[in-house]
């Protein structure tokens, strides 16, 4: 009977430690009920915003990837072109994909930055096709096309009789592929 009284005694006083801690939070929920409620309206309304902010963007998106399809069928769409300018990744993209030999419109998309903007960087030194251009495209850091232009630049040294450089220039290309196709072009000296 002894130890039962212990027990329930021990049981009495967590039982009133734990009454204490909940009078104490009680009132430190009075004390600061003004600031606590506005923390909980604060992350209400973020969570709110953040929400509403996401739907926004995914119907913008959806917006202009439509706009983006409605022109691939029809070039001539002047409203579908003024939604797409909204999403200007996807209208590099468009510029891109219906400019591949406009070098004014490939000049546009090359001041984007990322994979569309170095594709058009390399699309433009192709298409004006001066040694220059080429260098300058495979110099750069992280061109995606190094290797192509750097066959070109093969091509048209050897078109000035310049082997040396050409062979330089072959020994630079990474590509299994595109090193044969520089071999190719040394060994038998094809220009065109």
């Amino acid at each position: 009977e002894g130890l039962f009284m212990q027990k329930e005694i021990e049981i009495s006083e967590k039982g009133t430690e734990l009454l204490l801690k909940v009078f104490q939070l009680e009132k430190l929920i009075r004390k600061y009920k003004v600031q606590l409620s506005v923390i909980l309206i604060l992350i209400v309304g973020a969570v709110i915003g953040v929400n509403v902010k996401s739907y926004i963007d995914e119907q913008q998106l959806i917006k202009t990837n439509e706009a983006y399809n409605r022109l691939l069928q029809n070039p001539n769409d002047k409203k579908a072109l003024e939604i797409l300018k909204e999403n200007r990744k996807l209208y590099n993209l468009y510029l891109l994909k219906t400019g591949a030999d406009d070098i004014k419109k490939l000049e546009e998309v090359a001041k984007a930055r990322g994979i569309v903007g170095n594709i058009a960087e390399y699309q433009i030194a192709s298409l004006k096709g001066d040694i220059k251009s080429l260098e300058n495209y495979s110099l750069t850091i992280g061109a995606i096309h190094k290797d192509l232009a750097n066959l070109n630049l093969v091509r048209l040294y050897l078109a000035e009789n310049n082997y040396k450089k050409a062979e330089e220039t072959a020994k630079l290309i990474e590509a299994p592929n595109l090193a044969q196709i520089a071999d190719g072009l040394l060994h038998y000296g094809i220009v065109k």
